[in-house]
């Protein structure tokens, strides 16, 4: 569940910053605005659907960058759970 929580807030942030990023309003993005909204503020997780739908927005080296992350964030939490 740790994980869960973790992927929801980082990913919300990437999120955002993506979408800011590409110059793209919610109404683009082909959700509707109150779910992408959510997802934004960490408010619930993504669903399978919209995280394949973020990746494939990335480029290569935005995927590298993100997935090299989120396998830091996860060695953390693993690290504080055990201590």
């Amino acid at each position: 569940n740790g994980y869960k929580e973790s992927l929801r807030q980082y990913f919300s942030v990437q999120a955002k910053a993506l979408r800011k990023k590409r110059k793209l309003t919610q109404e683009q993005l082909h959700i509707t605005v109150r779910a992408y909204g959510d997802l934004e503020r960490g408010c619930s997780c993504c669903s399978a659907i919209a995280l394949l739908f973020f990746l494939l927005m990335l480029e290569p080296d935005e995927l590298t960058a993100f997935l090299a992350q989120m396998k830091k964030q996860f060695r953390e939490q693993d690290q504080q759970e055990v201590a």
